[in-house]
């Protein structure tokens, strides 16, 4: 199979972008709110300023933590049919991400994310075949502390695949996987198969916070697979260039892998690049081309150091499921798509306002535009039986070849829409000249009345009711 590829910064460029990170890790350093995390980097050999919280990082460690780093992630799943790898073969897509917004599917107004929406659209994106991890939604009808938790328990709840959860807090961190190891056994299983992942977003520039940060080296140490999110602001927090922006995401990614390689050698970790613009006559953060050329530099480099990679490519900045959401989703994933290797996970399904509201239409239009991707991605094939010279010799000219045996063996090949129209004019008036939107609405109804995912098993619903019990208990009182 002949497939199309798209190769962008030569080889010296992402050297040099690499050597201006370790200048900066090196000589600017970074700032660690987390003693613990201090303390690590201590003993590894950087130089640590306490009263500070500075770190200095030499280039030794850099290497040594990247020599760690495990250069295929499993990806397992609550049911086992869903696990896959992050090897670098093909691209899987996640479902949005924590977003605080949702679009109402009934009223099409917005408002802040509930435990119901995070269950709704978990079921949805579990029925969707190209979504393979979850992450959609936030818990905020729930007590603060509880709503990591609540979040993660709902996603585990209402899919089989794998999903994605987070914690601002160790605590938080230790319940979440402390549930996971019941659905899946033990704490030895849920390190062969981590049946969620997470992801840590350093505070730009070059700074961690104290509790996302010990979350984190909980999660790693339970071998729960980290994201690093790094997302600093084109000209806000990080140089108004777009090389030099470059260099400060990829220096906060590589000084969070020195912390979690050191704290627990081979801590699976995935580059998460995703740098963004803005609007300087508001200092409000916009989606722009540059944004995406960034991301698609720096997932070059984290190639270059052969990591798992996660970019955020199937998010639009609309605020409806419209024309403006549906070319900027289609440009960004078949960019993406086409490069040589993908990106092991594109984010961003059902994603709208640069990630910060969720669509339940959208994500089911996003499925569709998965879809016509991977046709185009995946490319044709030159041979003998495609070539088809048998075929055209016997038609000839002015001839069809509607009924020929050649076309009944490969008229299955070629890609159909499920949603999208493709008829005449007329035939869609007959049909109530209806927009994808309201198609897609229509497909949420019928996957909500009939997708019933796999519930968990009994025992370990009990076990987990305990968990939940316990974290109200202490976290609630506690706050």
């Amino acid at each position: 199979m002949i497939k199309p590829k798209i190769s962008f910064l030569p080889e010296d460029k992402i050297e040099a972008i690499h050597t201006a990170s370790l200048k900066v890790l090196e000589n600017t350093g970074i700032k660690v709110e987390s003693k613990k995390a201090l303390d690590i980097l201590k003993e590894a050999g950087a130089k640590v300023d306490y009263a500070k919280h500075h770190v200095a990082i030499p280039r030794n460690l850099i290497e040594e933590a990247l020599r760690r780093a495990p250069k295929t992630i499993r990806y397992a799943a609550r049911n086992p049919k869903y696990d896959f790898m992050l090897d670098k073969r093909e691209s899987h897509f996640c479902a949005d991400g924590g977003s605080p917004f949702t679009l109402d599917w009934e009223s099409g107004k917005s408002r802040y994310s509930t435990v119901a929406d995070v269950a709704r659209c978990s079921i949805i994106a579990d029925y969707l075949e190209h979504v393979h991890t979850v992450s959609l939604g936030s818990a905020l009808d729930v007590p603060e502390p509880m709503q990591s938790i609540m979040g993660m328990y709902t996603r585990l709840s209402n899919t089989e695949k794998h999903f994605t959860a987070g914690a601002l807090t160790a605590r938080q961190a230790q319940y979440q996987i402390e549930i996971a190891a019941g659905i899946v056994g033990s704490r030895d299983e849920l390190r062969k198969r981590p049946i969620f992942s997470t992801a840590i977003c350093p505070i730009s520039p070059l700074s961690y916070s104290n509790g996302r940060t010990e979350a984190t080296l909980e999660y790693a140490k339970a071998g729960i697979p980290v994201i690093v999110w790094t997302m600093p602001m084109l000209g806000e927090t990080s140089p108004a260039t777009l090389a030099g922006a470059m260099v400060v995401d990829n220096a906060e990614f590589l000084g969070c892998l020195v912390i979690l390689e050191f704290a627990n050698p081979g801590a699976p970790v995935v580059y998460c690049a995703d740098v963004g613009t803005v609007d300087f006559k508001t200092g409000s953060g916009i989606m722009s081309p540059e944004a995406y050329l960034m991301t698609l530099g720096l997932t070059q480099l984290a190639h270059y150091y052969g990591l798992p990679t996660q970019v955020e490519a199937s998010c639009s900045a609309s605020k409806t499921p419209d024309a403006q959401d549906g070319y900027e989703k289609a440009i960004l994933l078949i960019t993406y798509m086409l490069m040589d290797p993908a990106p092991d996970i594109i984010l961003g399904l059902g994603a709208l306002e640069g990630s910060r509201m969720t669509s339940a239409e959208a994500l089911v239009i996003d499925n569709e535009i998965i879809d016509y991707a991977l046709g185009y991605a995946r490319g044709l094939e030159v041979n003998d039986a495609t070539l088809a010279l048998d075929v055209i010799q016997k038609v000839g000219p002015g001839g069809t070849f509607l009924g020929e045996k050649h076309t009944l063996q490969h008229f299955r090949e070629r890609w159909a829409p499920k949603l999208g129209d493709m008829d005449s004019f007329e035939a869609w008036e007959q049909k109530g000249c209806r927009r994808l939107d309201e198609i897609a609405h229509e497909k949420i109804k019928e996957i909500l009345a009939t997708h019933r995912p796999e519930p968990i098993p009994e025992d370990a619903q009990k076990e987990i009711s305990r968990i939940l019990r316990r974290a109200e208990i202490e976290l609630l009182t506690k706050s």
